[in-house]
């Protein structure tokens, strides 16, 4: 597969008549400005139609989908970082009660908490420009291959968006076309029929896709069909995974042979990237935050021992030594101290992902120290960029991997194996994730001849070393309904090592599915409440 290095801006704010487009309320209905461009004189010309393209793009960085803060305020925001940071994976201890989703993990999330009402919002305004374009490309004069490929692209990302909503809020309005205020009100549609749609409109896509693109992140086959093998996968559909999958595994993609560096903009453009989304930056005003920090690393994030404890040491067993976390001074962990050789010789992927006791940050040996101590000894260190200063860091340049073939590769496994079939092949796909971290074989660690359950957490453990704070997390708990016992090793932590966690409450089935907002069924009185919210 080609390199691709162009970049391909995706900055525009497309605002105006041109997005009173798709919500399902008054509320949702953003209104004209007095200086915006009017749906009457724009869908004219290709340019007009490019800028509607980048609209659609340009959603995709919103903070509380793949960007992380606004206005350099970590918990102005809830993009990939935290919402791993709602999971066994890491929290926002440093910072309880401060940041969207806190609530969630807390257990005392409602339909008015401002993450439940933002991340919906954010979904549907992507929704929303998508189905202008879509709507409306059609009248500008221009190529009409270029048309539907535009068309296709809008597509994908709008499928993307309702896969957001139906994994979290589940039966949510469907809305594929434009609307006005007078008909704006609508119904839920249940999450299996979205599902089936969605399905069908990016294997469409697909087919109209080209292979590659000259303009590095515009959405590919590729991208198409791992984003339907996704959907596929998180709705237990197998075959439909395992083809498309498999069909993304004749594409020319390829794992980037060095993992430790693959989270930098000089390996951006690799063939391991099949959907990133796009910043330019530092100092444009088009960059991406994810990455955000005062210099050192960040304690708004942290990262958990239970983390860092399941990447394996370097023959593939567990690490066993877990009394070795920090010095313990009258029954109070030193957080400012080093400990020793825990995290020696183990998989390359710990200090790729988290930043850890006897790290250096830049030419600082900060210990645990950033600004604040982390409560957990533990900073995340994936998309962080310790080179950049305190203001370059939060508008850096560094692409947001959407999707890799890595996470291809594992999600191909993982529907071998739930579907009982080709499981010989999940295992080769599962080493050559490995493989390519310098870790050791299924074969040579576990054995052969394993059963589907001692695959099945094989997989697992994988997905979750493998593709920790890229925002899948929290979806992977959610489809394997194995959110009580993150929650509970979590709660098991804080209190065997005395650190200062909020306490994470389980509710029950209630955590398997967000309540809507209650701005929406305010102000839209065909909408009602999810039944475990009522």
């Amino acid at each position: 597969m080609k390199v691709r290095t162009n970049k391909y801006i995706i900055g525009m704010l497309f605002c105006g008549a041109l997005l009173t487009a798709t919500s399902c309320s008054d509320d949702f209905l953003q209104k004209d400005s007095l200086t915006s461009v009017s749906k009457n004189t724009f869908w004219k010309t290709a340019a007009d139609a490019k800028e509607g393209l980048a609209a659609c793009y340009d959603a995709l960085q919103n903070g509380f989908l793949y960007n992380d803060a606004s206005n350099q305020n970590k918990w102005d925001g809830c993009g990939p970082l935290n919402m791993d940071a709602m999971t066994d994976n890491g929290g926002r201890f440093n910072w309880s009660g401060w940041m969207p989703g806190y609530d969630i993990c807390n257990g005392t999330q409602s339909s008015s908490s401002r993450l439940i009402e933002t991340y919906w919002s954010a979904n549907y305004e992507a929704i929303k420009r998508c189905n202008s374009l879509i709507s409306n490309v059609d009248k500008v004069d221009m190529d009409e291959s270029t048309k539907e490929q535009y068309k296709a692209e809008a597509t994908v990302i709008r499928a993307l968006m309702y896969l957001n909503l139906t994994m979290t809020y589940q039966d949510v309005p469907y809305i594929t076309s434009t609307q006005s205020l007078t008909d704006a009100n609508c119904e839920k549609t249940d999450r299996s029929t979205i599902v089936n749609n969605i399905m069908q409109d990016v294997q469409n896509a697909a087919n109209i896709l080209p292979k590659e693109t000259s303009e590095r992140g515009r959405i590919t086959k590729g991208a198409a069909l791992s984003l339907l093998g996704r959907i596929a996968l998180y709705n237990e559909k197998w075959d439909a995974a395992i083809k498309a999958y498999e069909e993304v595994t004749t594409l020319g993609y390829s794992l980037f042979p060095d993992y430790t560096t693959l989270f930098t903009e000089d390996n951006e453009a690799c063939d391991e990237i099949i959907w990133g989304v796009r910043y330019e930056g530092p100092g444009k005003g088009e960059g991406n935050a994810i990455g955000g920090h005062w210099g050192s690393p960040l304690e708004a994030i942290n990262g958990t021992i239970d983390l860092a404890d399941a990447f394996y040491t370097l023959d593939g067993k567990p690490y066993t030594k877990k009394d070795d976390v920090c010095n313990i001074v009258d029954g109070t962990p030193d957080l400012w101290s080093a400990t020793g050789t825990r995290y020696e010789n183990r998989d390359p992927r710990l200090k790729t992902t988290l930043f850890l006791p006897g790290m250096t940050w830049s030419s600082a040996d900060w210990n645990y120290g950033g600004s604040a101590a982390s409560f957990s000894t533990v900073y995340v260190m994936k998309y962080f960029n310790p080179a950049l200063t305190w203001s370059t860091s939060w508008d850096s340049g560094q692409d947001f991997y959407l999707i890799r073939y890595s996470e291809v590769l594992l999600s191909l496994a993982e529907a071998y194996i739930e579907n009982n079939q080709n499981l010989d092949k999940a295992v080769s796909l599962i080493d050559e994730v490995r493989q390519r971290a310098g870790m050791p074989t299924v074969e040579n660690v576990e054995g052969t001849g394993l059963s589907q359950e001692k695959l099945r957490e094989i997989v697992r453990h994988e997905r979750r070393v493998e593709l920790a704070f890229e925002g899948l997390r929290l979806f992977d708990l959610y489809r394997w309904h194995t959110l009580k016992d993150a929650v509970d090793r979590i709660n098991n932590e804080a209190s065997t090592y005395k650190f200062a966690y909020e306490y994470r409450n389980y509710k029950g089935e209630q955590e398997y599915v967000w309540p809507i907002p209650q701005t929406e069924l305010d102000s839209n009185p065909m909408l009602t409440q999810n039944d475990l919210w009522k």
